[in-house]
């Protein structure tokens, strides 16, 4: 069996930047599966797998474009420090709430403001994948109609955005 739409696949895989840094990496742990054709990966590492088999290993480098972005310089802010209660617990390069409730990493703070930077961490850079397919097999029909595998339909605790 290969990969194509309506299989579920199961992959252990690493992703490092141009860099070489690890930015994440599931080799310790079971396989991830999910199903071939939903929305569930970026599309372009979809695409590298399509038509792969078990034991097969890809490589796929995903721009700043086709994974979380360029940096947009408009999610670079200077606020007010006094819009925020207690300032003298915040540390440069840790992530604060901030007004309208995102997240936000601390670049700089001085007595009358801070600049903060609401882009996703990897906005900008540049993911290498190396990914080994661990399995293949057809999607069930509520796999398919729900676009999740079954292990993570029964896990789904009735929360919100859960399943």
């Amino acid at each position: 069996m290969q990969v194509q739409k309506n299989t579920v696949v199961g992959i252990h895989y690493t992703i490092v930047t141009n860099e070489q840094e690890e930015v994440f990496s599931n080799l310790d742990f079971e396989p991830e599966q999910y199903v071939h054709g939903a929305i569930s990966i970026f599309p372009m590492v979809a695409k590298a797998l399509e038509g792969h088999k078990v034991n097969d290993n890809v490589q796929v480098m995903l721009p700043p474009r086709y994974a979380y972005g360029a940096i947009n310089e408009k999610m670079i802010q200077t606020l007010p420090i006094d819009v925020f209660e207690n300032t003298s617990d915040l540390e440069i390069g840790t992530y604060i709430q901030i007004p309208g409730g995102n997240e936000a990493k601390l670049l700089q703070k001085n007595k009358d403001h801070i600049i903060v930077d609401a882009n996703h961490p990897l906005a900008g850079t540049h993911l290498h994948y190396n990914i080994k397919i661990v399995s293949i097999r057809p999607a069930t029909p509520i796999e398919i109609e729900r676009g999740l595998t079954e292990s993570v339909i029964k896990s789904c605790d009735g929360s919100p955005n859960c399943c």
